[in-house]
């Protein structure tokens, strides 16, 4: 079977033979005016001058960067550092060439590739001159060692740059821990040391010790203020108070005055009311001296709210004989030791209190105290560190030498001669009609893939697996039938074909849902074969005893009826809708083949979408559905109209139809759109593929039937005209060309 590519390649061939023609004569032509070009002069000689770099032994040091430094400096060794602006500029300078890039494009450098190779660096110039390409070489030489030296120091004053300003942060960080460490120990030292010696827990034994003494002589003083507060009947604070009016004259000659008044006042009052003058001048005396006494009171003790009762109250409180006021001086003084004791016994307690809280932290302290020391540690010894790599990077700057010697002088061997390198002018024509094969062959193979139209069934199979449409079948060509408006169909000479189309109709009953009856037969261009196919497919269900139902619903064509010899009522055409309306006048026995029905199409329609979504047409797919086992769509192609979009509602699925050299690229989007609307497609079928029937075999025997099954097909002499030649002989082979729609 001929390749996809081989195929495009024969196809394209036939369409841009001119393109590639005209290509071919192009690289001719192009090679004979090569071939008659005058020959060029042999080029000049051209002298390479060789030199060799070593790597210089280790110089003495007394330093461990020193030695560091030669063995970086001789593993940096490269092609960028030998080669370096300030090497190219100089020997540019020096040679007085203009641009010093020539150098670079005339240099070549060769590094020791293993450790087995000769540890030296091959270095070599070519210029046409000897004596310039010795001298340029040697300048070369000189500057690259001199490179390496200044590599070397370069790289050593990078790392005193780096370990100065390592130094510095260092410093930084060490006097950043001495700080925290000093100022721990000046906050915390005290307690660490007391918790150290024992003066702390002596601290707290001492505080637990005049705390019992203090609450002893606590408890006596209680004992004692008890007992007077009950001989004197009063409080502290009232004692204090009554002690304080008993003492004062004025208030003593004002407690007199008073008594004075309220006698007479008591001994008038049995003879006088009390709107007598005499009584209530006496009354109104009693009044002034009480706010008087009042007034003197409060002058005396303050406002305190002590007595803040009649003033007769505070009359008796300042009313102490002398006995009570020493009872009174008593219970205040006791009063005030025992505020002196608790004050003492508050005290004591917490300064016990911080002691005890100093003990407890003493374990977090000390522990923070080491890592503040052990920090301290660590960073002078990293400063320590620092400084040490320092000193010895400053003390190795002066033993800094490169990492490269001169092994060899500058060596120019004296060149070959070259050839002129002239071709003969018969092998550049020669060669030109070859690349013009070439050439022609490759812009029409190019060609080949901007072409849309996809030509053989292999490039269909691997568009319809991308997209995981199933493969349904692959149909045969069949013969044209005498009248090209007529189908092909699986009727007399094309009968070797009905295998292939069982196989499909088996399949579709396989992998179609259960009860699939009602199936929609199209395709996405037109002359793909849709209605050969929808046609052949109702053929080979009514042969295999099915009651079949084609309805032709490309409204937008005319009819296919003709092919079996059915024709459509004259007077449908005008009245379609009467015409589908009408079960039994619609649908037509096909008189060739037994249990095939067909409804012919009206077509064409000016109003094929009102048709197409008409109830009539429904009703008669419904009815077509409970009295036939197989029913068959053959509606309009999909890139044409939306009819097939808008019967798929009716129906039980769709089935495509495709066909090599005329499906298009665009099928693939067709079909993704269709798997991306959910729609039902059962599968796909590729049309007019290339299947040679075997010499030798009657038609019986290609399609594999029984002798009395094909009595049945009633394959006679006058049915199958095309069977015969002039003489009544079969035909051993049979045409493969037919038109399909």
């Amino acid at each position: 079977m001929t390749s996809p590519l081989v195929k495009r390649f024969q196809i394209s061939l036939e369409k841009n033979k001119i393109v590639g023609l005209t290509t071919a004569i192009s690289v001719i032509v192009a090679s004979c005016i090569v071939a008659v070009l005058p020959p060029s002069p042999p080029p000049p000689k051209e002298y390479q001058a060789v030199g060799i770099l070593k790597y210089a032994p280790p110089p003495p040091t007394a330093t461990s960067t020193g030695e560091n430094l030669y063995e970086q400096g001789k593993a940096s060794i490269s092609q960028e550092i030998l080669l370096a602006d300030r090497v190219l500029i100089n020997v540019a300078r020096e040679m007085k060439i203009k641009d010093p890039n020539k150098l670079f494009k005339n240099l070549k450098i060769k590094f020791p590739e293993t450790p087995e190779d000769p540890q030296v660096i091959r270095v070599e110039y070519k210029n046409n001159s000897k004596e310039k390409s010795q001298e340029t070489l040697s300048l070369l030489l000189r500057e690259m060692v001199e490179e390496s030296r200044l590599f070397n120091t370069a790289m050593l004053r990078s790392q005193i740059q780096a370990l100065t300003k390592r130094e510095l942060e260092a410093r930084t960080d060490l006097k950043e821990a001495e700080r925290e460490f000093y100022d721990f120990m000046s906050r915390e030292g005290g307690d660490l040391i007391a918790a150290q010696d024992g003066t702390l827990f002596s601290g707290i034994s001492l505080s637990e010790q005049q705390q019992r003494e203090l609450k002893v002589q606590l408890e006596g003083v209680i004992g004692q203020l008890q007992s007077l507060q009950d001989q004197l009947g009063l409080t502290p604070k009232e004692a204090s108070v009554s002690l304080a009016l008993s003492s004062d004259p004025i208030i003593a000659s004002l407690r007199a005055q008073l008594l004075q008044i309220e006698t007479q006042i008591e001994l008038l009052s049995k003879k006088y009311r009390p709107e007598h003058p005499i009584l209530a001048d006496l009354l109104q005396q009693k009044e002034t001296y009480d706010r008087q006494f009042i007034a003197r009171t409060y002058e005396v003790i303050g406002n305190d709210n002590v007595f803040d009762v009649a003033p007769v109250e505070i009359r008796k409180a300042s009313s102490l004989d002398t006995v009570r006021q020493q009872i009174a001086t008593q219970l205040v003084q006791l009063q005030a030791q025992r505020e002196t004791i608790e004050g003492q016994l508050s005290a004591v307690r917490d300064t016990e209190q911080e002691l005890r809280q100093s003990y407890e932290r003493y374990p977090t302290k000390q522990l923070e105290q080491e890592n503040l020391q052990q920090k301290l540690q660590l960073r002078k010894q990293f400063h320590d560190t620092i400084e040490t790599r320092l000193v010895d990077a400053q003390s190795a700057e002066v033993e800094t030498v490169g990492s490269l010697a001169i092994a060899q002088d500058v060596v120019v061997p004296e060149p070959p001669d070259k050839p002129s390198g002239n071709i003969n002018p018969v092998i550049i024509v020669l060669g030109g009609v070859i690349g013009a094969g070439i050439a022609g062959a490759g812009v029409i193979l190019v060609l080949s893939f901007f072409d849309p139209i996809l030509y053989t069934a292999q490039e269909l199979r691997s568009l319809l697996n991308e997209r995981e449409i199933r493969m349904l079948g692959e149909l045969p060509t069949l013969l044209e039938p005498e009248n090209e408006d007529l189908l092909a169909l699986l009727l007399g000479e094309n009968m070797n074909c009905l295998d292939a189309y069982e196989r499909f109709r088996s399949n579709l009953r396989r992998f179609a849902p259960k009860n699939t009856k009602v199936i929609l037969v199209t395709s996405v261009g037109r002359a793909e074969g849709k209605s050969t196919t929808a046609y052949n497919l109702a053929i080979a269900s009514a042969y295999a005893g099915k009651r079949t139902l084609l309805i032709e619903a490309d409204l937008r064509s005319p009819s296919n009826a003709p092919a079996v010899n059915l024709y459509s009522d004259p007077d449908a055409q005008a009245e379609p809708l009467a015409y589908y309306g009408s079960h039994n006048e619609c649908v037509n026995l096909v008189p060739t083949v037994e249990n095939l029905y067909i409804v012919p199409s009206v077509g064409p329609q000016r109003k094929a979408a009102a048709i197409v979504e008409s109830s009539e047409l429904r009703r008669l797919l419904e009815d077509a559905r409970q009295r036939f086992d197989f029913v068959i769509l053959d509606t309009a192609s999909l890139n044409s109209c939306n009819d097939a979009f808008l019967l798929q509602p009716l129906t039980d699925g769709i089935v495509v139809v495709t066909r090599p050299g005329v499906s298009e690229g665009s099928l693939g989007s067709t079909l993704e759109q269709m798997v991306e609307a959910e729609m039902p497609i059962l599968g796909a079928v590729i049309n007019d593929v290339e299947m040679p029937l075997s010499e030798g075999k009657t038609i019986d025997e290609a399609i594999g039937l029984p002798g009395d099954i094909a009595e049945h097909l009633a394959l006679e002499e006058e049915e199958v005209p095309s069977l015969q030649n002039g003489n009544g002989s079969h035909k051993k082979e049979l045409p493969r060309k037919v038109a399909h729609r």
